[in-house]
């Protein structure tokens, strides 16, 4: 799909079941278009998880070139506001917001700061949201050359400019010191309302504690923990989706080793503590950290590691989960900074231009069981090093503490996907994606089965159409989300089937893709002539897959995707001479 088209709707916001789709839209990846609208190495990679299941395409319209910088936001429904590359913000007419140009020094490809910009709602404000972005300069001190010397934030209202939204307040200085290379990163205050920013100042062991409520940005400190620290590198910082505990991850390099610094974290004061210390002899990477909280992966290139972040002793708890292949894409595919989705899983991606991503499918299992796939994704556009970066907005306020008094309820929100296994359709994994604290789950299957634990199989015993609904619950209440199931029907009586398999760009000149996000038995693509001979055939696979057809003369084509002999979709598509 080379036009990314979306709807926007001004929509209140009554509770908090609406209002948990920030993240539904990614994007990342180099210019689009900008070697020609047909070559795959420009366009912007689009990352779309609705109802809680990937879906990939690319748009060769965004002018905008993602490095390393790249923030974005969706509205609460998931529809996609303004993005921003370090340099200025862009609407969703593909234009510079109002006001929203050179907040940064301009630089052609966007800006080379990891984690150097964030994204979250301006709480008590409607329809008006806050960007944190960070400004890199040179810093005339021994070893230390290029570094982070300021924190600024913007403020966007959306209800200006006919809802494109405008800046209302410009890079307002916030914390104008050498801090740390980007690694912005937030966490809910425990009132469930507000928010805190920690930014580390560079080659220290102090840290800015900021807080973010309905009445502005405030240093609430300088707070110091910790032996004196001297390294400085890039890398990554996660609050855990619990908002218990702090990573810092330093990547220096692979002569002097990598280090991770882990703390707790007090939702309630903001403060650190019980710092522990890891160091890893490899080079390059980052850290993330599972859906559950309860593991860190951390990437370094050649090595996949996995800490235990419960343990009184993380850096014991070390575990090799993979070592890279060598696949080439065309360069090798180390492993490098990753980040999580609203799906659960956790993606890396590779240290140099390439159209792979690797997966963490079941980041919550203990040790290898997390079924990490390298070069699980196959991307329409080429990406480098540049990863979406976002707040967990979905963590609730921690009930019964001190600071719980705006009277904010976890009241659960249901949520889920599901995965049909490809040997055998009538075989069904469910995952529950639910947040704001579930204590309990009960699945209906539509077919008289039933489930009370959290990811369930389920066989159905015949093929049919299924309504499966989720009820999840805890003291403060239950919520119910249901879904329409097609289970071993007609692949061509599926509309959910029918929406995953696309053709772009129609017509097209040297080649075609076709973007595949079901899971199918063995898929084979094949293209055909206008005299109903077969021009083309390819297995393709989850993801984007590109079909080279520059040698085909210009006209009319069919093709069709074939699952087990089966015909899942079908269509046709026009060649154009250039």
């Amino acid at each position: 799909m080379k036009n990314l088209i979306i709807f926007l709707a001004a929509i209140a916001v009554p509770s908090q079941i609406l209002a948990q789709s920030y993240e539904n839209t990614m994007l990342f990846g180099y210019q689009g278009g900008h070697y020609s609208p047909n070559n795959p190495e420009g366009g912007i990679n689009i990352l779309k998880f609705d109802e809680g299941s990937l879906q990939i395409s690319d748009n060769q319209l965004i002018d905008m070139w993602f490095n390393d910088t790249n923030a974005a936001i969706s509205d609460s429904s998931g529809n996609l506001l303004f993005y921003f590359n370090g340099v200025y913000l862009e609407d969703i007419s593909r234009k510079i917001m109002e006001n929203g140009d050179t907040l940064n020094t301009y630089v052609e490809t966007g800006y080379d700061l990891p984690q150097g910009a964030i994204i979250i709602p301006y709480p008590g404000h409607s329809n008006q949201y806050i960007l944190f972005h960070g400004e890199d300069g040179y810093v005339d001190i021994p070893g230390w050359s290029t570094e982070c010397i300021g924190m600024y934030y913007s403020i966007i209202d959306m209800t200006l400019s006919n809802g494109l939204g405008a800046v209302v307040q410009r890079k307002v200085p916030l914390a104008i010191d050498t801090i740390g290379y980007g690694k912005l990163t937030l966490t809910r205050h425990a009132n469930g309302r507000d928010w805190w920013l920690v930014i580390n100042r560079s080659h220290s062991n102090q840290f800015y504690t900021i807080l973010i409520d309905p009445y502005g940005i405030h240093i609430i400190g300088l707070q110091t923990i910790g032996p004196p620290r001297n390294y400085e590198g890039i890398g990554q910082a996660y609050f855990s989706p619990d908002g218990s505990k702090y990573v810092n991850y330093h990547s220096i390099g692979a002569t002097i080793g990598q280090y991770a610094d882990v703390y707790n974290f007090d939702r309630c004061t903001g403060q650190l503590g019980n710092h522990q210390h890891i160091y890893i002899e490899d080079g390059g990477g980052g850290a993330i950290i599972s859906p559950n909280s309860h593991w860190l992966y951390i990437p370094t290139w050649i090595y996949l590691y996995k800490y235990d972040l419960w343990s009184d002793s993380i850096a014991g708890t070390q575990e090799l989960i993979a070592l890279h292949d060598g696949f080439l894409d065309p360069f090798p595919t180390y492993f490098h900074r990753g980040f999580p989705a609203p799906d659960d899983k956790i993606y890396i991606v590779t240290t140099s231009g390439s159209r792979s991503l690797h997966v963490i499918h079941k980041p919550d299992e203990s040790g290898t069981d997390c079924a990490f796939e390298q070069h699980g994704i196959r991307l329409p556009c080429y990406n480098s090093t540049s990863i979406p970066t976002y707040a967990n907005y979905r963590l609730g306020p921690l009930d019964g503490s001190s600071c719980d008094t705006l009277g904010i309820d976890n009241d659960p929100v249901s949520w889920w996907r599901y995965e049909q296994d490809t040997l055998d359709p009538l075989a069904v994994e469910f995952r529950d994606l639910s947040y704001h604290g579930p204590e309990t789950w009960a699945w209906d299957f539509g077919d008289g089965g039933i489930s009370t634990e959290r990811h369930p199989y389920h066989d159905f015993d015949n093929t049919g159409i299924y309504q499966v609904c989720l009820t999840v619950s805890n003291v403060n209440g239950s919520n119910t989300h249901c879904k329409t199931l097609y289970i071993g029907v007609s692949a061509t009586d599926n509309p959910v089937l029918q929406k995953q398999i696309t053709i772009s760009p129609n017509p097209f000149y040297e080649w075609f893709s076709v973007s595949l996000s079901a899971t199918l038995p063995s898929p084979i693509f094949r293209l055909y002539d206008m005299a109903g001979l077969l021009v083309r055939k390819e297995r393709i696979a989850f993801g984007i897959n590109e079909i080279e057809a520059n040698e085909l003369n210009s006209g009319i084509y069919f093709w069709e995707v074939i699952s087990n002999k089966e015909l899942i979709k079908a269509g046709k598509i026009i060649k154009m001479d250039r």
